[in-house]
């Protein structure tokens, strides 16, 4: 019984629609009708003549249900689709409303973001982490970078807990054997200096790395390459200002940049490239806003010519 409840209720909810959409000439033949049996009526209680009262009922009913059963039917049975069609352009509002707050922001808004955009260093992190969720918004970002013939070379390696301990000592053993021994010594103490003060600031290291050839069948030149990279980097850096993380891109250590150990760490090809490191924190505001920067005339940099 509780399964056919639904259906008689909307069975009866189709009813009352139909009575509701019936056209107005079947109600004005209706009361036609309803008028006749209502002389019918009047007109046996005068006459006290069962037989004429009974042949005008009958026949007045008889044209009642003549006149109004078919459009009643025809309204019953299109009251579904007259809700479809209610239904559709509710859904066309709707769709509408969702164009409107998904349309392009305004160029003040995305040239004051772009002006916003700042190199902030670990030192001024607080050693908070950032989550995955905005760290996969960066990279969602990243992957929306211009790239010609489709090769999208741009690739990330995000390093945290023990994989980015492991690219930092990595690194202070490669100056450590490949550099000279004095440049090694200065270079090795600059790097303690950071390793005690600012690297456990650092939430991650996203490593930037471009695939040399990304799809088998295109060899792109290799600058055209790294230039997709770096556009892909400056949407990251775009988004993380937006979320109101503190970035920098690092070029790192040459000497462990680019080095075979660095590549087998970051499962790159030894052809592919290392450009460095996003490295990605957290800092306060007041800090953050500590860093001006400052542009010179765009009218400087650019010539006209017809």
């Amino acid at each position: 019984m509780a399964s056919e409840e639904p259906l008689l209720s909307g069975f009866k909810e189709r009813q009352i629609r139909g009575i509701d959409n019936r056209p107005a000439s079947s109600m004005r033949s209706e009361l036609a009708v309803l008028l006749l049996l209502a002389v019918s009526g009047a007109a046996g209680l005068i006459t006290s003549n069962v037989a004429i009262t009974a042949t005008m009922f009958v026949g007045g009913f008889t044209t009642w249900l003549f006149l109004t059963l078919p459009d009643y039917l025809k309204a019953v049975k299109a009251a579904p689709q007259a809700e479809l069609k209610q239904q559709a352009g509710q859904q066309e509002a709707d769709g509408k409303k969702a164009a409107a707050a998904g349309s392009l922001p305004a160029p003040e808004s995305v040239l004051a973001l772009i002006s916003k955009r700042r190199s902030i260093f670990p030192k001024d992190y607080t050693g908070q982490k950032v989550s995955h969720d905005q760290i996969r918004m960066l990279i969602e970002a990243a992957n929306w970078a211009p790239t010609h013939g489709q090769t999208e070379p741009w690739r990330f390696v995000v390093l945290e807990g023990a994989s980015k301990k492991e690219m930092e000592e990595l690194t202070m053993e490669l100056c450590r054997t490949r550099l000279p021994v004095e440049k090694a010594e200065k270079t090795l103490e600059k790097l303690q200096k950071k390793r005690d003060s600012t690297w456990g600031k650092v939430s991650c290291y996203i490593a930037i790395c471009c695939k040399r050839q990304a799809k088998p069948d295109k060899l792109m030149p290799e600058w055209e390459e790294m230039a997709a990279t770096s556009a892909a980097v400056q949407n990251m850096w775009l988004m993380s200002t937006s979320l109101g993380l503190a970035a920098y891109w690092t070029s790192w250590q040459e000497v462990a940049r680019e080095a075979p150990e660095m590549k087998t760490l970051l499962g790159l090809a030894p052809e592919d490239r290392v450009l460095g490191f996003f490295t990605l924190g957290r800092a306060e505001r007041e800090r953050v806003e500590g860093y001006r920067g400052a542009r010179g005339p765009a009218a400087d940099k650019v010539t006209w010519k017809d």
